[in-house]
């Protein structure tokens, strides 16, 4: 019972996060070209595809429906994600973080940032860890 309510609880941060970056796929973008890592066009690419790809990786790990996949695709995210905010710390450069809405003109805090990816990182790896466990037949991950 508790895995199905971390499971949801995980998954559902995600389906939300990428609904509101859905939703207002402008000011994501606007959030995107803040970090100065992505030209464009790409970083319109990333503005439209992104957001899909959480909710839909999202949903997976709430219904169980390839619930492995999910976890591995929302896990490598927050890798990336937590690269991304990194590299714009290490070269001082003010980002608007787009994770869970626009914040306007707001510069984002980054070991605020750091900190929430970190967990939900670990939160992440632990649950795909607990699927591999949970079928002794998969390989472990790396």
């Amino acid at each position: 019972m508790i895995r199905i309510i971390l499971h949801g609880l995980f998954g559902g941060a995600f389906v939300y996060a990428g609904s509101v970056k859905a939703w207002e796929p402008t000011a994501f973008l606007d959030d995107i070209r803040s970090f100065e890592l992505i030209p464009d066009p790409y970083a319109g690419i990333v503005a439209l595809f992104l957001p899909y790809l959480e909710i839909f990786a999202g949903l997976a790990v709430m219904l169980s429906l390839f619930r492995k996949g999910g976890l591995a695709v929302l896990v490598t995210c927050l890798i990336l994600f937590l690269g991304a905010i990194m590299s714009a710390w290490f070269r001082e450069i003010d980002i608007r973080c787009g994770c869970f809405g626009s914040q306007g003109d707001a510069a984002s805090n980054y070991m605020e940032l750091m900190a929430r990816d970190l967990v939900l990182l670990a939160w992440g790896g632990w649950l795909l860890r607990l699927q591999f466990r949970h079928n002794p037949s998969a390989p472990p991950p790396p």
